[in-house]
């Protein structure tokens, strides 16, 4: 019976879009030639035109998530490749158009998907209380049979998840930067380094020269000393026999002849 209700729902809408300018506008026929996780799809209408469409009312868990590779299987099972109608609901905080999506057999895939207890209700603001107590009505029943992602100890909502996903690679950018900064410093500190160890090179270079210098500026001095001395020593001694000469020929003058 609910079946049955769903495909007369559906056939009304149809049946609107073709008459009414209002509802043409609200909804999209066409194949699906992609699926994204378990609740993100892309379907190519007759006139080539492609829509990319979040599944309305439902959250599948992402891909990492526990269950995340079943939701997507399941809604590829259910729509890739097929002809498909989607009522659209609006555009979601990601910009994509959101929108209930009935496949060939009737059945309402939003729906099947919280059933199968692959995906969580998820509340729209101005949502009709009869589409929520639709899907209340089937999270209580995946509940009951621990379907799906209700069989879990503990749960973990697909918001948070990626909330935690991207603080995790805002943190890992953070890192990143913060490693490339610390190598640049590193290559900076590398280049400053071999500048001022060649610089200290040249410093000590310099010192041993100027060292070597004095030490033969001390050499010479001592040398050019030593030859003063000689000198002067030779000096003397020529005038110690000059005296003694001078001395020898006085005494001689003055003996008695």
């Amino acid at each position: 019976m609910p079946h049955l209700t769903e495909q007369l729902l559906w056939a009304c809408l149809i049946v609107l879009s073709l008459v009414s300018p209002t509802w043409a506008d609200g909804i999209v026929r066409g194949q699906v030639v992609s699926v994204s996780g378990g609740d993100v799809l892309e379907l190519v209408d007759a006139h080539g035109l492609e829509h990319r469409l979040r599944l309305a009312f439902i959250d599948a868990p992402e891909p990492g998530q526990p269950f995340g590779d079943e939701a997507q299987s399941a809604l590829a099972a259910m729509v890739l490749g097929r002809p498909v109608t989607a009522r659209l609901l609006g555009q979601s905080d990601d910009g994509f158009a959101q929108a209930e999506v009935i496949e060939p057999n009737g059945h309402l895939v939003n729906l099947e998907l919280v059933k199968r207890g692959l995906a969580w209700h998820d509340y729209f603001e101005s949502e009709p209380k009869l589409e929520r107590d639709k899907y209340q009505a089937a999270v209580a029943a995946a509940q009951q049979a621990r379907q799906g992602i209700w069989a879990l100890e503990r749960l973990e909502l697909p918001r948070d998840y990626r909330a935690r996903a991207e603080q995790a690679l805002r943190w890992r950018h953070f890192l990143v930067a913060a490693l490339s900064g610390v190598a640049l410093l590193g290559l900076i500190f590398s280049i400053y380094d071999k500048r001022i160890s060649a610089w200290l090179a040249r410093q000590d270079e310099r010192m041993k020269a100027s060292a070597a210098a004095g030490r033969l500026a001390h050499i010479r001095s001592e040398a050019n000393a030593a030859e003063r001395d000689r000198t002067r020593a030779i000096a003397d001694q020529e005038m110690n026999r000059l005296a003694a000469l001078r001395r020898a020929s006085e005494q001689k003058g003055s003996k008695p002849t």
